[in-house]
């Protein structure tokens, strides 16, 4: 009789000369089939990841940079903009700050009749170059300078194309750069503006928009010294709470949130839909991996019936016998777990250098490896669960049932 303390290497040692007697193609099968199993349950993530990682940079690189202050409650503008922007340049930590003043503007293209009612942003260029991206995104003309006064940025969704049916959205029909919009303010006054540059980040809500500079919007609004948004670079995005709180500190009383609060909820039920489907992937792959270890443990176990019988018969307890089967199915898992990551790593590099593009820009998937873990551990349970059912079953049979097989 072989005593407890033998039971894992006894149950190793069967499970070690199973494995090398076995069958090699089966095994090898098994072991890719868990890999792929692996892959469904994590393709999706990587892809999500990718989304949510293409989506912050925007958000962060055109949109919101790494902190915004917005004006006071109950309060319209940031009143002394000039004070406080030269206020955050000298906070340790700040790389960059530009003030934004935008107003409701209607934009017509005089040549087609079209015309875009939308908020017409204004900032300064030497300032804005050192927060945001546009000037890198340029597709067509060029960025715009301190003392442009007659000369408009727009973006590559708002200045559309001639043939209307192709834009994604409504648009001015086919400006270029050179053409002249007209821009009528909520004032009353209306100018006409040089299409100097054209660009396009590829995402939309960013793409349908457009600047001039902020001394020609203080001219046309009569307007100084104010903002209706200042945004703050720092080192990096993880660095942004600490940014915060550190701008709140050198007493600035106006809102300040980091890009993650601002952008939160926008494209949280998108990926709340991703992730639903992702969950469901999940459990399909789940049940896929739990009946092919159960069938594959279950033939493995039929085959060997008189092998189990002789064993029982010299004194191996069954808990010792399905210990080794349990084990295998460890060891097929461990496998086919670092099968598929090198498979997932290999999806990633392959979509890294041939990216594809999708309607917010050229995605690259980000491997969570938080969640590859866990989808190993969930693999795991419920293999061990699929191999334990038929071991129990057949290694609790009759000695003599067990040998006639």
């Amino acid at each position: 009789m072989v005593h407890n303390g033998g039971f894992g290497r006894v149950s190793l040692y069967l499970a070690v000369r199973s494995i090398r007697r076995g069958n090699r193609s089966t095994l090898l099968l098994t072991i890719l089939i868990i890999a792929l199993v692996m892959v469904l349950m994590n393709f999706l993530s990587i892809i999500i990841g990718g989304v949510v990682t293409l989506y912050n940079d925007q958000m962060i690189d055109y949109q919101y940079s790494h902190i915004i202050i917005e004006p006071r409650e109950k309060q319209t503008y940031i009143s002394n903009a000039d004070g406080l922007v030269k206020r955050l340049k000298g906070i340790p930590g700040v790389y960059g700050v530009t003030a934004h003043l935008s107003t409701g503007v209607t934009i017509t293209n005089p040549n087609k009749g079209n015309f875009q009612s939308l908020s017409l942003v204004s900032y300064n260029p030497d300032d804005e170059q050192e927060v945001t991206q546009f000037q890198r995104v340029i597709i067509d003309g060029d960025d715009l300078s301190k003392g442009d006064t007659d000369q408009i940025l727009i973006g590559a969704l708002l200045a559309g194309k001639e043939d209307e049916s192709l834009d994604k959205l409504p648009s001015l029909g086919g400006v270029k750069v050179g053409d002249r919009v007209t821009v009528a303010y909520n004032n009353g006054v209306v100018k006409s503006y040089r299409v100097k540059g054209i660009y396009e980040s590829l995402h939309a809500l960013i793409d349908h928009g457009a600047y001039v500079t902020k001394n020609e919007m203080d001219s046309v609004l009569k307007t100084s010294d104010i903002a209706t948004e200042i945004l703050v670079k720092g080192k990096s995005a993880e660095d942004a709470p600490d940014l915060k709180y550190t701008i709140m500190g050198f007493g600035v009383e106006e809102k300040v949130k980091t890009w993650s609060e601002k952008s939160q909820g926008i494209l949280g039920d998108a990926i709340e839909s991703l992730n639903l489907i992702n969950t469901i992937m999940k459990v399909v792959a789940l049940v896929v991996a739990s009946v092919v270890i159960f069938i594959v443990t279950y033939i493995n176990i039929i085959n060997r019936k008189k092998q189990i019988g002789i064993l029982k018969a010299i004194g191996i307890r069954k808990q010792i016998i399905e210990g080794s089967y349990l084990l295998q199915v460890l060891f097929q898992c461990a496998c086919g777990a670092v099968v598929g990551i090198l498979m997932l790593n290999g999806i990633v590099f392959a979509l890294t250098i041939n990216q594809i593009r999708f309607p917010m820009g050229y995605l690259v998937p980000v491997i969570d490896y938080s969640s590859v873990a866990f989808s190993i551990v969930l693999l795991c349970i419920v293999s061990l669960i699929s191999a334990f059912i038929p071991a129990r079953q057949v290694a609790g049979e009759e000695i003599l049932d067990a040998m006639r097989g």
